[in-house]
């Protein structure tokens, strides 16, 4: 009569350990899918910045060189634009000289007047340098 006891026992014994063990095995296999899971999406993650940050790298140099065209490009019109506005100067002297009144003087002066406005705060100071270097000599 102690055996079908003892064997419910082993029984119950046995199946309560396979139940337990089952339980470890699946929290174990659970918490394991949620870590590779969030080691997975922490992966992507982490390349997404990388790429994030060779794309700024290579935008930030790319700006630096288009600056440097610009800049080099922009000494370049400006040393044209002188050169451009000195040779009109020249031509329009001798112009003058020989037809003052030729009305392509007036509309060219216009057209550079309207282009590089006058500074006259440079103008004024060269008149009062001038206006004081007279009372010194004087």
């Amino acid at each position: 009569m102690h055996e079908p006891k003892m064997i419910d026992d082993v029984l119950s014994a046995g199946s309560a350990g396979a139940g337990i063990g089952t339980a470890f095995f699946l929290g174990r296999w659970i918490i394991t899918w949620f870590t590779a899971r969030f080691d997975r999406r922490q992966a992507v993650l982490d390349a997404q910045d990388g790429q994030i940050d060779q794309e700024w790298s290579e935008l930030r140099e790319e700006l630096k060189r288009d600056k440097a065209e610009m800049k080099k490009h922009l000494t370049r019109i400006e040393r044209q634009n002188e050169a451009l506005r000195f040779s009109f100067h020249h031509v329009a002297a001798a112009l003058m000289k020989v037809d003052p009144l030729n009305p392509a003087l007036a509309l060219a002066e216009q057209l550079l007047t309207q282009a590089f406005p006058l500074d006259l705060r440079f103008t004024a100071e060269r008149a009062a340098f001038a206006l004081d270097q007279d009372e010194a000599a004087g």
